[in-house]
């Protein structure tokens, strides 16, 4: 009898999922294919996508269509770029050390930042902050501080071994809604308040490039496109596997899927992919 229940059970399991792909699959339509192999991609709250590889970085509107382009021979090879204002690109060249700001054409908006004459010599993460200036990493006194536009800290963190009792190195830092979220994959989010103020860590780890957005956390796990819902703590993946997947993110109704040679493009029939 228990066996039988058990059967019935992952039918019904199984029919469920089923109808889930294909209601989710009905959901988008692919709109645009891009052929390019890069690092990795990155969208803005406009909908447009840029591509990164080497010392190259190429914009994409929403709809695939090709938009400008920014080559930097000079400081090698890009290492992350922050575009959550579209008209201020945050360029980071981890390599030298150095900060680049572009404008919403991908032509160089001021001069570049030298980290290093700042006395920062080894920062591995910056990202824009809502408070004008900038946040960075600093791996050798593993703490995160915060510049105003003046290049002067204004908010520093405490030491990371303090609260993990070993030295951190951080993959991806973002801020959003005037939280940062600096994540580290063996450990998960770190989460800190506008002053550097650690609040929590959330329980995700081995993550590449994950997206904050809406006050949830998209991300990739096993080629689906997944998300972690902060307010009910629950993570929750779409049934659609999409093959190779690297990177995912959601913007102004559209998914943009990565999967190392190409981003595809679909057009979503809601703000946010049905899983």
């Amino acid at each position: 009898m228990m066996n039988l229940l058990r059967n019935i059970t992952l039918i019904i399991f199984f029919l469920f999922n089923l109808i889930l792909s294909a209601q989710t699959k009905s959901s988008i339509k692919q709109i645009a294919q891009i052929e390019k192999e890069a690092e990795f991609i990155s969208t803005d709250r406009l909908g447009n996508l840029y591509i990164a590889k080497e010392n190259f970085l190429w914009m994409y509107n929403k709809n695939g269509d090709s938009l400008y382009a920014f080559n930097s021979k000079r400081y090698g090879e890009i290492s992350s770029i922050d575009c959550s204002d579209p008209y201020k690109i945050l360029v980071f060249f981890r390599n030298y050390g150095i900060i680049h700001f572009l404008d919403n054409y991908l032509s160089e908006n001021g001069d570049p930042i030298d980290l290093q004459e700042l006395g920062f010599d080894q920062i591995t993460q910056a990202c824009l902050s809502r408070e004008n200036g900038f946040w960075v990493f600093d791996q050798m006194r593993q703490r995160v501080y915060h510049l105003n536009d003046n290049f002067k800290v204004t908010h520093e963190s405490v030491n990371f071994m303090q609260w993990f009792g070993k030295r951190l190195n951080p993959s991806f830092m973002i801020e959003y809604n005037n939280q940062l979220f600096v994540n580290v994959p063996e450990e998960g989010i770190l989460v800190f308040d506008h002053f550097g103020t650690y609040i929590k860590t959330i329980p995700l780890k081995n993550l590449k490039e994950p997206q904050v957005l809406d006050g949830n956390i998209n991300f990739v796990a096993d080629n689906q496109f997944c998300q972690y819902q902060r307010q009910e703590m629950e993570r929750v993946c779409s049934p659609i596997d999409f093959n190779k997947l690297t990177q995912a993110r959601i913007e102004k109704g559209r998914l943009y899927t990565f999967d190392g040679k190409k981003c595809t493009i679909f057009k979503t029939n809601e703000m946010h992919l049905a899983i």
